[in-house]
């Protein structure tokens, strides 16, 4: 079928994993698969972690806990919402875990955990985030060993918010601020440590690590080289390739002008499948080991590369464009980069006409 294809190396997935979880100083490594696992497919991924050893997971919706329930019936699955109002049935009835993050969140659970002797709950206290969580003086002058028992408590979490940057001053407050959880709870299990909380100090890991970004080939680290391995990669389809008969522009607004006898291999993939407009000028593809350069702007269906320095040989066989992958200028940082975001954005906006396929 004429399609673009993201091919996904679970292998390379199941490796960053067991890489994150031998650096991790605490008891266990768990596996962030909201958004489906950041694009690529939670079932697959989340399946493949789960055999690989992993058993608790992070999602960011009751929709997406429900999900990966039916297919993984026997691991430990984390709300970061927590339970909103009317869902108290549902966390119980598929044994979820919500993280509770206010006052009216353990009042709504309370009940639900006091009948159910196999309910469980997450405790999160705002260390730094300013996002979800209890604030630290409301978390400290209400919770007790009481609350914990009530709630069926089975961890404290936090968000570290600039664990890539490894000597920003926020990162030292909020492990004060868990280090006092810690001395208040000497036996409840922590977690604090995100992807790039794994690679601070010992002090910040705690009991239980939920990477995310890092097993799906994002940098960890903003200052360091990228340990992990790159996990997927985007073959687009080409249309059509057709030389130019006279120096002509390319694409709408004229925002680049080729010349007479140059190459161009348009192919199926555009913004409408999550490749960023803001790439318009700045990326490149790969046909074998040739890397050409896009041109024109990002359309919605549609992608330009000048393919001039492509041997013929080569181009005449060619059927895709690799425009993300492990090579350089493509990988997923080099993406982010290049459109100035993040590694997260190049891979959960990749859509539904991108066919995933599992390797």
């Amino acid at each position: 079928m004429f399609e673009p294809i993201l091919n996904v190396d679970l292998a390379a997935i199941t490796a960053n994993w067991r890489l994150l979880a031998e650096r991790f100083y605490g008891k266990e490594t768990g596996a962030v698969v909201k958004a489906d696992a950041y694009g690529l497919g939670a079932t697959e991924v989340s399946g493949a972690l789960e055999k690989a050893g992993c058993h608790t997971f992070f999602v960011a919706t009751l929709a997406e806990a429900i999900s990966l329930r039916h297919s993984l019936p026997d691991v430990r699955i984390v709300v970061f919402h927590g339970v909103q109002e009317g869902e108290e049935f549902a966390f119980i009835n598929h044994r979820l875990i919500p993280a509770l993050a206010s006052a009216g969140q353990i009042s709504r659970w309370l009940p639900g955990a006091k009948d159910h002797p196999h309910a469980a709950s997450m405790l999160h206290m705002d260390t730094g985030m300013a996002r979800l969580g209890l604030q630290p003086d409301d978390f400290f002058a209400t919770i007790t060993p009481d609350t914990l028992r009530d709630l069926r408590c089975a961890a404290i979490m936090s968000h570290l918010a600039c664990a890539p940057e490894v000597s920003h001053a926020l990162n030292n407050t909020q492990l004060g601020l868990m280090q006092r959880v810690r001395e208040k709870f000497p036996e409840m299990p922590i977690s604090l440590c995100n992807s790039g909380g794994v690679f601070l100090p010992a002090d910040y890991h705690f009991d239980l690590a939920r990477p995310g970004c890092s097993l799906y080939g994002i940098r960890p680290q903003d200052s360091a080289k990228n340990p992990m391995q790159h996990v997927a990669s985007w073959h687009a389809p080409i249309i059509q390739i057709r030389t130019l008969e006279a120096a002509q522009s390319v694409g709408y607004g004229a925002t680049q002008t080729l010349p007479a006898g140059a190459k161009i291999a348009t192919v199926a993939s555009g913004y409408a499948d999550g490749y960023l407009r803001s790439l318009s000028g700045k990326a490149y593809g790969y046909i074998g080991e040739h890397r050409a350069p896009l041109v024109g702007r990002v359309t919605m269906d549609m992608l330009c590369f000048d393919v001039s320095h492509v041997p013929d040989a080569l181009l005449n066989q060619a059927r895709t464009i690799e425009i993300l992958g492990d090579r350089d200028s493509i990988r997923v940082d080099d993406l982010a980069d290049s459109a100035g975001t993040i590694g997260y954005e190049i891979l959960t906006r990749i859509g539904p006409r991108v066919t995933r396929r599992y390797v």
